[in-house]
């Protein structure tokens, strides 16, 4: 029985669902970045929110600025998939689900001031990371995910120094909160009749497992801005990856049958603890540049890589002895994100853009499950801008995301499945993104 029970144990481990970038990774802090497909953002001095990508854009301030910025992502998801428990048994429950990826609503704030010539110091507020999944507690994949709720907040501030008017280097600390609620169903009948208790039948006797957590991490970020002329720029920047180290409450939900009161009473195991985990986020390096090629118009690029290859794993640790560790096999892949931008000034009150940007998935087809189903993303965005007077700007952006459909095929044979079962299925996932910015300046 003790194995039987390390191994749903180990089928705990809730690993976070994607967003609107590669893996569970967000954007959305900049209208003005948006409408181009975020090409160009990290060589653009005249957006505050432009920190965020490259905390050198701060040598673009004049006195101080300040940019509020509201995203609306619009997601839709469906899938159809067929289930079976770790015994062979159909899982049952629905197999065609839609909605389970939930939409959310974004805030981003950034503030910049000019000390003198040479130095200005700013700072920005996000949501870098986050996802939230929700499928019905009996569909046939519940024993892989049933739902999540995962954030993780931002606080960047940074300085910059221009020894030259054309040159700014960048450098700041990143402060990050993340907190996360995950849930799962475990079939408490199939361990049951593993474990020979009468009455156990694999399927029909599910509990559930709750996880909460939270945690405080640090990093840094460095960044380059150089204008060789009033036409041309060039951002360069660099974000570490922050570890944190989790904690938080495992607690358990059992059947209605006694499964797991039996199997409580003589192991100890399915006892509420509390649980660590380690969690990196990833470090990521950022190009951009802006050219402007004839009046009012300019051309933009982007390109990042981010180190989703630093997400190997997650182990959690129980603090009740009974329930063992547990350690969950993530192999994400490192990752590119390229964009192209056009951006069209008419006259001195109104900006068009538009763009389109490959965003590739971190995750390996082998490892796509229904918390993570993952998919590389094409996008096309357009927006407008509006100098409303000398100290406020307004900008609107939209985009659309589309994204092939993911194949999921998990194993009962996989490393961490031997107590879940196997699931097949294709998900399907697309994204509207609408954003409103608020820029003041003096």
């Amino acid at each position: 029985m003790r194995r039987t029970l390390a191994l749903i144990v180990a089928g705990s481990c809730l690993a976070p669902a994607p967003a609107c970038a590669a893996a569970f990774e967000l954007r959305e802090f900049s209208a003005t970045a948006q409408g181009t497909a975020y090409a160009g953002a990290a060589a653009n001095p005249n957006d505050p929110a432009s920190l965020f990508y490259n905390p050198a854009t701060l040598g673009g301030v004049n006195n101080y600025d300040a940019s509020i910025d509201l995203s609306g992502l619009l997601l839709g998801s469906s899938g159809t998939f067929a289930g079976t428990t770790a015994a062979g048994t159909p899982a049952g429950g629905p197999p065609v689900i839609h909605g389970f990826i939930a939409s959310a609503l974004l805030p981003a704030v950034a503030l910049r001031y000019r000390i003198d010539d040479e130095w200005a110091v700013g700072v920005t507020f996000t949501t870098p990371f986050g996802e939230g999944t929700d499928y019905p507690p009996r569909w046939t994949g519940r024993y892989f995910a049933v739902s999540t709720d995962l954030v993780a907040y931002n606080a960047t501030p940074v300085v910059s120094w221009s020894p030259l008017p054309e040159l700014t280097f960048a450098a700041g600390a990143q402060i990050d909160y993340v907190r996360a609620f995950l849930t799962q169903a475990i079939d408490f009948g199939t361990i049951g009749a593993a474990a020979h208790i009468p009455g156990a039948i694999p399927g029909a006797f599910d509990g559930a497992a709750n996880v909460h957590g939270h945690a405080w991490g640090a990093g840094w970020v460095i960044g380059a801005l150089w204008q060789p002329t009033g036409a041309l720029s060039f951002g360069l920047s660099y974000r570490s990856r922050i570890g944190h180290g989790l904690q938080g409450m495992e607690t358990f939900t059992y059947d209605t049958g006694g499964i797991a009161a039996t199997i409580n009473h003589f192991t100890g195991a399915f006892t509420d603890a509390v649980g660590n985990a380690s969690l990196n986020l990833p470090a990521q390096a950022t190009f951009g540049s802006r050219w402007r090629f004839a009046a009012g118009l300019t051309l933009l690029t982007q390109f990042e890589y981010t180190n989703w290859s630093s997400f190997r794993q997650l182990l959690v640790v129980s603090s009740n002895p009974a329930n063992p560790p547990n350690l969950s096999v993530a192999d994400w892949k490192d990752t590119w994100f390229g964009g192209l931008g056009l951006e069209y000034r008419p006259d001195e009150e109104w900006t068009v853009r538009a763009g389109t940007a490959f965003d590739e998935t971190a995750i390996p087809k082998e490892n796509v499950s229904p918390r993570i189903p993952d998919a590389d993303r094409y996008w096309v965005s357009a927006g407008v801008g509006y100098r409303m007077n000398g100290f406020s700007d307004l900008d609107f952006a939209i985009s659309h995301l589309f994204a092939p459909h993911s194949t999921i095929q998990q194993s009962v044979l996989q490393p961490g499945n031997a107590a879940l079962g196997s699931l097949d299925g294709v998900s399907n996932s697309s994204a509207t993104l609408i954003s409103l910015q608020l820029v003041l300046h003096a």
